[in-house]
Parts: structure tokens; C-alpha cells; sequence
């Protein structure tokens, strides 16, 4: 039985990958497709005149002169702020481990099998992960369809960064999801939780990037959109203690679901 779990939950899934990698695909492409159309010198003069919480909001920090290259304008349109659309995949997936199944009343003919509740959970969660990879994977070959069709110069590996380390914080989101689903128990509870968490993170990150150099700054270290950002990577390339952070904190959060599955009643 052992890997059963994980083929059938990416037999089941798939589609859904694929539906969302090709949208996001198109939204890449066409961000890309766009960079011809704009004079990044006027971009440069127009983003100096905003007030920083403005530019906070749309996800520029200090580093505008990054923002003002073909990448940074990709940066900006598609990965600066994008990360609240590209987290509701993960959640949804994160919904599907143990929190749908329990709420439709199907979780104990699954657990009738000769299989373990941690192996399902485990399985599940490798199966959505590798989901994540693939809608990752289709993201990327849309920006370097909008590359070779728009005929646009990009720092391809910087973008690669960029898009690459979507995986960790996608992944990082799932895991969170899990672990409040197993605690909530009901799918409307945790749906509602997890979605406060995002948009808190979201409030908590912008205040902090708007207020740099202030006490409010240390605010956003809370929020984990902090650690993604996509000038800093454009600049800078993989930042490994962040990744390494995301994959800590989403190991922990997996086996603290584990245990709380392992150990409490499942709803029939």
C-alpha cells in the first residue's frame, strides 16, 4: 500500500495543476509580453514620485533602481504582490489533506484500509507538494514563452530565482493550512482561519516594508510574505537561511498536524 496514496491524490489532482500553472502561465506571459510597451526611465521617474507606503503596497522597497529593468517591471507586475493569488492553491490543497475529506464524512472508509493515518497524511502532503512543483514548472515556461514571442531581453536566471522559490513559500502555505485544518477540524473554520492568516501576514508585511527604520518595521519580520521578496532575490539569488526557514517551519508544522491526526477522533 505504501505510495497508493500519493499516485491516486496526483491522479486525482492533476488537472487541477495543470488549470492553474497554464492560467498563471498566461498571466506571466502576458506581463512579459507588456515590457516592450513601457520606458523604464519614465517608470523610474513615476515610482520616485510615490510616497514609500504606496510602493510598499505594490511590494518595491528601497531598491527602485531594480524595479526599472525589464525583470524588476516582471517583478513588479506578476511576483511583487502576486503571492496572495498564489496562495490559494496551496491552501486549497492544504484543505484537501485531511480537512475536506473529514467534513464530507468520508475520512473513515479511507482510514478502513490497511493504512495509517500519518501514511495518508504524509503521502497527501508529498503528492500536493510535487502538484506545487508542477504549477511552479508551468509558471516558468510562461514567462519564457512571453520571452521568445515578445522577443523581451530578461535576466532569464534571475527570474528563474524569483519563480523557483515560489516552491518553498507554496509549500510553507500548505503546511499551515494542514496543521489549522487538523486543529479546526471543520473545512469552514480553517478555511476561515487560514484566510486571515494570509491577509494578516499581507497587512503586517506591507506596514513593515512602508515603515523602514522605524519601530513598525520589526512588525513585518512577523508576517512570512516578508521573506519573499522578489527584488531582494532579483538582487541577491536564492536567499538560503529564507528557504531554509520556510522548509524548517513547514517539517514542524507537518509533524505537529501528525500528531494532533494521530491522536484525536476523526469526524464521520
Amino acid at each position: 500500500m505504501t505510495g497508493s496514496v500519493f499516485i491516486e491524490t496526483l491522479k486525482q489532482t492533476w488537472k487541477q495543476m495543470v488549470y492553474w500553472g497554464v492560467g498563471l502561465a498566461a498571466m506571466a506571459l502576458l506581463i512579459v509580453l507588456m515590457v516592450p510597451l513601457f520606458d523604464m526611465q519614465q517608470m523610474a521617474s513615476l515610482l520616485e514620485s510615490f510616497p514609500p507606503v504606496i510602493l510598499a503596497m505594490v511590494g518595491i522597497g528601497d531598491d527602485l533602481a531594480i524595479f526599472t529593468t525589464n525583470e524588476g517591471f516582471v517583478a513588479i507586475g506578476f511576483f511583487g504582490k502576486s503571492a496572495l493569488i498564489f496562495a490559494v492553491y496551496p491552501v486549497v490543497m492544504g484543505m484537501r489533506i485531511s480537512a475536506n475529506e473529514e467534513d464530507d464524512g468520508t475520512s473513515d472508509v479511507l482510514l478502513s484500509l490497511p493504512i495509517s493515518r500519518g501514511q495518508v497524511m504524509v503521502e497527501k502532503f508529498l503528492a500536493y507538494a510535487a502538484s506545487i512543483v508542477g504549477v511552479v514548472v508551468l509558471i516558468y515556461l510562461g514567462l519564457q514563452a512571453g520571452v521568445v514571442l515578445g522577443g523581451v531581453e530578461l535576466d532569464v536566471v534571475g527570474l528563474a530565482e524569483v519563480t523557483f522559490y515560489l516552491i518553498p513559500l507554496m509549500i510553507f502555505i500548505m503546511a499551515a493550512t494542514m496543521l489549522i485544518a487538523v486543529l479546526a477540524r471543520r473545512r469552514t473554520v480553517a478555511l476561515g482561519l487560514v484566510t486571515a492568516f494570509v491577509i494578516i501576514s499581507y497587512m503586517l508585511q506591507t506596514i513593515g516594508a512602508a515603515a523602514e527604520g522605524t519601530v513598525a518595521e520589526s512588525v513585518g519580520a512577523i508576517s512570512f510574505l516578508t521573506y519573499y521578496n522578489a527584488g531582494e532575490i532579483l538582487s541577491q539569488g536564492f536567499i538560503w537561511p529564507h528557504i531554509a526557514g520556510f522548509a524548517a517551519l513547514s517539517a514542524v508544522m507537518l509533524l505537529a498536524a501528525l500528531n494532533r491526526y494521530e491522536q484525536r477522533e476523526i469526524a464521520v
